[in-house]
């Protein structure tokens, strides 16, 4: 159990040394995720830590500075800006960036993070009031070509400082106080605009399409009259074909039922009839029962 004792000073001293290396302590330097770190010996830069994981270094001479490598966000104040055109616009923006070259970022910024974010936020503005004035109010909406080139133009211009820029955005886009009444009342007439061009489409429309119909309606009641007159001449040939049969099989009684007809149509009401009493017309109401008969035979 002696050599136990010795086992656990040595882990402990070397867990010491780990725990006071992720400070920038003692011998060992522990370099996390998402940092960079210069060890400067006699105030002189002598290593850049950008790989996680344990460095040496002596521990006396040396002296380390810690970077946050991660993803930086830096938010501009609202300015008012001139768009293509003279309209005033109030643009909101801001962009992410990290550290892309601890040694040119120290050398550019002694002061540190505050420092490179003015200068960022100087730069992008700059570019930002060159886009913007470029551009109409509607391509500062779509955004997506002024981004891109915000992009580009900010990288050439701190891309030797140490600063990566990862994206820049138009976060806000507005009209002036004082310019909002005039800016409604152009949208307001826009949309009548655009709703007389619909409602004199709409209009144009709906009389092609009433046109239409009316010409298919009375294209329609020419085919169903035409049908109706072939249908009713079918039917006055059917009817004189029956009765010309019927006719034929008993023409007396046909003569008959053709009188009572003529009798229904003509003397409706109180209706005067000059006529001799020996008329045809009036053979079938004659008092005399048998006149029929004797009429029937002595025309055969």
């Amino acid at each position: 159990m002696r050599w136990l004792f010795p086992v656990i000073v040595l882990a402990a001293v070397i867990v010491a040394l780990l725990w006071a290396g992720s400070f920038g302590w003692g011998p060992v330097v522990i370099v996390r995720e998402g940092e960079a770190k210069i060890v400067l010996r006699f105030g002189e830069a002598v290593d850049i830590l950008d790989k996680p994981g344990p460095h040496l270094r002596l521990p006396v001479v040396d002296t380390v500075l810690v970077y946050d490598a991660r993803l930086q966000y830096a938010n501009a104040a609202p300015a008012e800006m001139l768009a293509r055109g003279g309209e005033s616009l109030i643009i909101d923006y801001y962009a992410v960036w990290r550290l892309s070259d601890a040694h040119a970022f120290r050398r550019s910024y002694p002061r540190g993070f505050p420092e490179a974010e003015k200068r960022i936020l100087e730069t992008i503005v700059s570019r930002v009031r060159e886009q913007v004035g470029r551009s109409t109010r509607a391509e500062l909406l779509a955004r997506s070509d002024v981004i891109a080139s915000l992009d580009d133009a900010s990288e050439v211009a701190l891309g030797e400082t140490g600063i990566d820029i990862v994206d820049v955005r138009l976060n806000r886009i507005e009209l002036p106080r004082a310019a909002e009444p005039a800016a409604y009342d152009q949208m307001r007439e826009q949309r009548r605009a655009i709703s007389r061009e619909l409602r004199v489409v709409g209009e144009r429309k709906a009389r092609e399409l009433r046109a239409k119909a009316e010409r298919e309606a009375e294209l329609t009641l020419a085919e169903a009259r035409s049908k109706a007159e072939i249908t009713r001449g079918e039917g006055d040939a059917d009817s004189a074909r029956i009765y010309a049969e019927a006719y034929n099989k008993d023409p007396d009684f046909y003569a008959f039922v053709r009188s009572l007809e003529a009798y229904r149509k003509t003397m409706k009401g109180s209706t005067t009839l000059v006529l001799p009493p020996d008329h045809a017309f009036f053979r079938f109401l004659d008092p005399d029962p048998g006149a029929v008969g004797r009429e029937a035979s002595s025309s055969d």
